[in-house]
């Protein structure tokens, strides 16, 4: 069940296709795709019986629900609302459209149990978004643990749907990594940032090396894939 380089493109590009389908899209900057949240939805998908086309719909909508949490994110809080201009509106129906666009796409194979699933996943993320922002009096550890809840959630609400559990938490801390890599997190300074990073690489590293042997498949491309990001993005060196 190892998603090879090919099978990402093709994946990328069904959902560049879903992206294209707004003339949105030629006023707004490019959505982000999100390559490592491919990669395990699609493990995840693969552990189902269900037909390739509907996998390939299920998958692209969830990647759909994420660009559109993603955009809504990236729009200036009311701190900022002086420089709130026509992009930024523009940014906000993009994202209300592909979050709608889902919906239809799961219609129109009558896949009604996943849109409960999808429907919860965002209600569930928006409420702890609300949490990070709104609620004062929590300590720096309190937000870190509601950010990394909020990168993977959607990717839990699929593992439970496909009923595989054993995978989630070392998911929900390489989504994790993966964002420390390339996001700074308010208020931490650089040598706090390196700090986190340096012991979410080795909990990371950790958890890869204990996942079970039946599951040597996935353990195997996952360490493929965490050597490699670090490659790219830092400059660990493997033991």
């Amino acid at each position: 069940m190892y998603t090879t380089e090919r099978e990402i493109r093709q994946l990328k590009d069904l959902i560049d296709d879903k992206l294209r389908q707004t003339v949105l899209i030629e006023y707004i900057e490019r959505p982000v795709i999100d390559e490592y949240k491919l990669f395990f939805l699609d493990y995840l998908f693969k552990t189902t019986s269900l037909a390739q086309r509907t996998k390939e719909k299920l998958l692209v909508s969830v990647m759909l629900v994420q660009i559109a949490l993603d955009i809504h994110e990236d729009i200036p809080n009311d701190e900022d609302i002086e420089v709130f201009g026509v992009n930024q509106q523009l940014s906000i129906l993009a994202g209300d459209y592909y979050s709608g666009l889902y919906y239809y796409l799961l219609a129109e194979i009558e896949e009604h149990d996943f849109i409960t699933v999808l429907a919860s996943a965002i209600k569930h993320i928006n409420e702890l978004k609300m949490k990070l922002y709104f609620h004062k009096n929590h300590t720096l550890l309190d937000n870190v643990e509601i950010i990394k809840q909020i990168h993977s959630l959607l990717i839990h609400y699929v593992a439970d749907f496909v009923k595989v559990t054993t995978e989630v938490p070392v998911i929900e801390e390489f989504l994790f990594l993966t964002l420390l890599l390339n996001r700074p997190i308010n208020p931490l300074n650089q040598e706090e940032m390196q700090h986190l990073l340096d012991i979410q690489i080795q909990k990371t590293k950790g958890m890869i090396d204990g996942l079970p042997e039946e599951n040597n498949v996935f353990k195997n491309a996952l360490s493929h894939l965490f050597e490699t990001t670090l490659y790219q993005n830092t400059a660990w060196e493997k033991d």
